[in-house]
């Protein structure tokens, strides 16, 4: 249950606003929907933060751009591609169980057994990184540009790994309000560093220390207000209980850890490869238009997915009947969004990249196009895609080894037919739109099935 003193704050934030919403269409009913609708507050109260904390890399975009050159922004693209595909295994997946125990005592074994699980990951490596180095930039020459970088691969590791799992703790209880209150900071400590530190002219390693900043602000906060609510239940943490809720989940590193690598590789895939058969000033345009046409769209998907995800929790664990209603309502709400969020922007990015970003980057507002195709795509389904919560890890685990597949295969024939930057993200901006509407069916079959089963018990 969302507390009190929360409802207050969003009741707040309701009478401020209530005047501009009432004017739009259907603003009334919007009104209503947060009111009376623990999905809609949930959206309203982590979207409230993520706009503030988007808005403010938004603005402090075009300053950052001239201050760093497309090829520092491609070194960047590519450490955060390692860090995100690496990062998948920190903890093996364990916290996507958090939301799952009916008892407290249990979710905190699970806890435990992260922060054991991210330690080990942690110290593998850096002995990975100390012993094999060499070897990995030896291979893959272009690659060698992030050579001076790698250190920094383990700050980030598990700065990133930690503010995870303190953050699906918080979905757990479903106070929303603190983990808006770290994306406000993780978004202002991000723009910050990077504007100092390009200032300073410190290049490639001041972006991606902005980058950490961003991912780790934020723990301080999350670790202060567990050990407020939960400091009793961190002391039913035991080594035997930990081995018992390892087993009942073993599911999720069975099935959603490797589902999570491949899924990661799949989206981090382009960023690579740009540098591969292009180069580091290519890599960092699509990773300028990227950041343009997702972050308007994370702001809503972001919030609608941990929100959504804690609300089927609850109806799962309490055999609620309406996750299909509830599904498809929410998908009909974002794909409407999605046309103004992202398509429109995308459609006239070409013609103010320029004069926003600066004419080094005009080139990147072309990739939009392809992109916000796809992202509207993908702003619409993913979010509330959650196969495993509904026990279908091994259809999730499919699916992402297709997706993956298809989109190494793609640009394979990228690479055989030497195919320009604009038509490599045409054909995998098309893969990824296919991939989503299977992965749309997907869902239908999976919430049926388990609606099925919850009436037959019933």
């Amino acid at each position: 249950m969302i507390s009190s003193r929360l409802m207050n704050w969003l009741n707040q934030w309701l009478q401020i606003l209530e005047p501009l919403i009432i004017k739009i269409p259907h603003g009334p009913r919007l009104i209503r929907l947060i009111q009376t609708n623990s999905l809609y507050k949930g959206v309203f109260v982590l979207g409230t933060g993520t706009v503030i904390a988007q808005l403010v890399g938004i603005l402090s975009m075009p300053v950052v751009t001239r201050l760093y050159t497309p090829s520092d922004m491609g070194v960047l693209a590519v450490y955060s591609s390692i860090l995100a595909i690496i990062e998948v295994g920190a903890t093996l997946r364990y916290e996507f169980a958090f939301p799952l125990p009916e008892k407290d005592s249990d979710a905190i074994n699970l806890f435990g057994l992260c922060l054991i699980l991210l330690i080990f990951t942690t110290t593998l490596l850096a002995a990975g990184l100390f012993f094999g180095s060499e070897i990995i930039t030896s291979y893959y020459g272009d690659y060698a540009v992030v050579k001076p970088y790698l250190w920094l691969l383990i700050p980030g590791f598990a700065g990133m790994g930690l503010y995870t799992i303190l953050n699906y703790w918080v979905i757990r209880k479903q106070n929303y309000r603190q983990i808006t209150h770290t994306l406000i900071n993780r978004g202002f400590g991000s723009s910050i560093t990077n504007i100092s530190l390009g200032l300073l002219s410190f290049g490639s390693i001041g972006l991606i220390t902005g980058y950490i900043v961003s991912q780790v602000v934020g723990i301080g906060t999350l670790t202060r207000l567990m050990w407020i609510n939960d400091r009793e239940n961190l002391k039913k943490i035991s080594l035997s209980r930990i081995k018992q809720v390892a087993f009942t989940y073993r599911r999720f590193p069975v099935f959603s850890f490797p589902a999570s690598i491949v899924n990661t590789i799949s989206l981090q895939v382009p960023s690579l490869m740009f540098l591969v058969i292009y180069d580091a000033r290519i890599a960092g345009l699509y990773a300028l238009a990227r950041i343009v046409v997702v972050m308007p769209g994370s702001v809503i998907s972001g919030s609608m997915g941990q929100a959504y995800y804690g609300e089927i929790s609850k109806m799962i664990r309490e055999k609620s009947r309406g996750l299909r209603s509830l599904y498809l309502s929410t998908l009909k709400h974002l794909t409407v969004i999605s046309i103004p969020l992202i398509g429109i922007p995308a459609l006239f990015a070409p013609f103010v990249f320029g004069l926003i970003f600066g004419e080094a980057w005009v080139e990147a507002g072309w990739y939009c196009w392809p992109l916000g195709l796809m992202e509207m795509v993908n702003f619409s389904i993913s979010p509330i895609s959650f196969l495993s919560t509904y026990g279908y890890n091994h259809w999730q685990l499919s699916w992402d080894v297709i997706r993956t597949a298809s989109v190494i295969g793609g640009f394979f024939a990228i690479i055989y037919n030497n195919l320009s930057p604009i038509y490599a993200l045409l054909v995998y901006g098309i893969i990824m739109i296919i991939m989503y509407c299977l992965l749309y069916f997907l869902n239908i079959i999976a919430i049926n099935r388990f609606s099925s089963m919850i009436e037959v018990q019933t």
